[in-house]
């Protein structure tokens, strides 16, 4: 079953989340003049969770989106939220001090916890969590330790699993949930709307002038204003010059996801688990068995271009056959594994994989760079960011100990894809030394 062409772009093709999802919940485009203390630019995770916290507070706040809620990077992901940050916790401690890095983890936490209360909440019961995240290695030998909540499985107990040759050894984690973002990103819609929040979908931001005590905020090359006596962009890998700042630190990276047909009994005895799985290579796979048994497969990015559709499929079988090769079967039609969803997303990321939350002109804030582990540290953020915007704590400060990180310009997504070439080469290297 092919359901879009190759002539889609796959930024915007649809995904499996979309035809797995609540209701759609729908927002119009702002047609009058609006004025707030806080106007939200982007309505992912973080810009949704800016705007909960804000409005719990009592503040005046508003949130424009350029499209529809969660049809960008935060509706698109593989739907995995651990404790932690896209950034190793060594190179955190290398990037800001042990200090701040111990707080950081924390806010990971936070976000983590956050995250957690909700998925296993009533309201949130259309996510259909599961618990358990399994990372597994292609190289080396098992560790002698791992964290607590956390057990090393050797590689005779990981073939009961997991049947592929590749992999050495795994760590399972309970700390972990997989769950459709998509759905997540509605029910928190559902808690703004309770609380009487504002949404303006279709409602892209075309310019912005600052006055002494405001920005005027122009949307959709029109004559309506916003004004606002504060702005944040919370846009992700989506947001272009009008960002200013943010435009120049954030790369936009293209990653990819698959989803295959069906699997047989046969073929869901070859990965025979519920967890979450991802490759510990820096190059890496992460996938899942989503509720109606088709295989979830994350792989590759880049950052010149974007892949097609036809291209994405072709890379996943491929992909996956290097992995599982007992997956990728002829011997009867009915066993012949196909991709039936394929898209890819736009996570926004900085040079040192931190997120680059901070004010970046007066009375303008930045709330982006979450790409690689945002389900946690979006919130976690964004709730941290509320916090300071409505006074009452001064935890913000913490991120600006994070060095402003500049993307490169015109080379830097040459220099992304050479480093992500390079990743790959190390990564075969470290295999055929094993």
């Amino acid at each position: 079953m092919s359901l879009v062409s190759s002539n889609d772009n796959s930024l915007f093709s649809k995904t499996w989340y979309e035809d797995n999802t609540e209701k759609n919940i729908y927002f119009s485009k702002v047609t009058t003049n609006q004025t707030c203390d806080v106007a939200i630019i982007g309505g992912g995770l973080a810009g949704l969770c800016l705007l909960r916290n804000l409005l719990e507070k009592g503040v005046d706040v508003l949130l424009l989106e350029a499209r529809e809620i969660g049809q960008n990077a935060s509706g698109r992901n593989g739907g995995f939220c651990t404790p932690g940050w896209a950034s190793s916790s060594e190179e955190i401690v290398k990037l800001v001090g042990p200090r701040v890095a111990d707080e950081l983890n924390q806010f990971s936490l936070d976000g983590y916890n956050w995250m957690r209360e909700r998925m296993c909440s009533e309201e949130y019961e259309s996510l259909d969590i599961k618990k358990g995240v399994l990372s597994v290695s292609c190289s080396g030998a098992p560790v002698s330790e791992c964290p607590v909540g956390s057990r090393v499985i050797d590689k005779n107990e990981l073939q009961s699993f997991l049947k592929s040759d590749r992999y050495n050894y795994g760590i399972y984690c309970e700390e972990g949930y997989q769950f459709n973002p998509l759905n997540f990103l509605k029910c928190l819609q559902k808690e703004i709307i309770n609380l009487g929040g504002r949404i303006f979908t279709k409602s892209k931001i075309s310019s912005m002038e600052h006055m002494k005590d405001f920005s005027v905020l122009k949307v959709n090359n029109s004559e309506i204003n916003v004004k606002a006596k504060r702005v944040v962009f919370a846009t992700g890998g989506y947001g272009g010059r009008e960002t200013g700042k943010v435009s120049k630190s954030i790369l936009p990276i293209q990653t990819y996801i698959a989803v295959t047909s069906p699997l047989t009994v046969r073929q869901k005895e070859i990965i025979n688990c519920d967890w979450a799985i991802y490759d510990t290579r820096r190059a890496g796979n992460y996938y899942r068995v989503l509720p109606d048994n088709r295989l979830l497969w994350g792989h590759s990015i880049t950052a010149l271009g974007t892949k097609n559709i036809d291209k994405i499929k072709k890379n996943a079988l491929k992909d996956i056959a290097s992995i599982f090769p007992q997956l990728i079967s002829d011997t009867c039609s009915q066993e012949t594994l196909k991709i039936d969803y394929a898209w890819s997303g736009n996570m926004a990321y900085a040079s040192h994989m931190m997120p680059f939350v901070s004010e970046i002109g007066s009375r303008i804030y930045s709330l982006v760079g979450f790409g690689g582990h945002g389900m946690n540290t979006a919130p976690a953020a964004a709730n941290i960011l509320g916090d300071w915007l409505a006074g009452s704590s001064d935890k913000f400060k913490i991120f600006e100990q994070i060095p402003y990180a500049w993307n490169w310009g015109v080379i830097g997504p040459i220099g992304a894809e050479t480093k992500y070439f390079y990743y790959k080469l190390m990564d075969k290297i470290a295999e055929l030394k094993s």
